[in-house]
């Protein structure tokens, strides 16, 4: 669901703002894990990472999705506005409206 121009969006998803504990991401109010996060061994590498350092970055990320979701419905009817100012380049900015309304779809469609 794309709403522009909104102060409150309704998702599917567990509401954030999520936090990790080690690997584990969970709500703000501490209830039932959402997710834990995991790092596969790449063969290509000689040296391994450390795997479990890596599945607790790879948490962090996936806890700030709900603010990161909320942070570009929030910005999105700035950039809108700033499409048509005659300060920048023709097309650039319409280019950054259509990557964030493209990352709100991936992220829509991931929560």
């Amino acid at each position: 669901m794309l709403i522009t121009n909104a102060t409150t969006v309704t998702h599917a998803h567990t509401p954030g703002p999520w936090h990790t504990q080690g690997r584990y991401i969970v709500p703000a109010d501490n209830g039932p894990s959402i997710g834990s996060a995991v790092a596969l061994k790449a063969p290509s590498l000689k040296k391994q990472p450390d795997f479990d350092a890596v599945a607790q970055v790879n948490a962090r990320l996936m806890a700030a999705a709900p603010d990161m979701l909320h942070l570009l419905y929030t910005v999105l009817p700035i950039v809108e506005d700033a499409c048509e100012d005659p300060c920048y380049k023709p097309g650039y900015i319409s280019g950054i409206e259509r990557q964030i309304r493209t990352l709100i779809d991936n992220l829509e469609r991931t929560l």
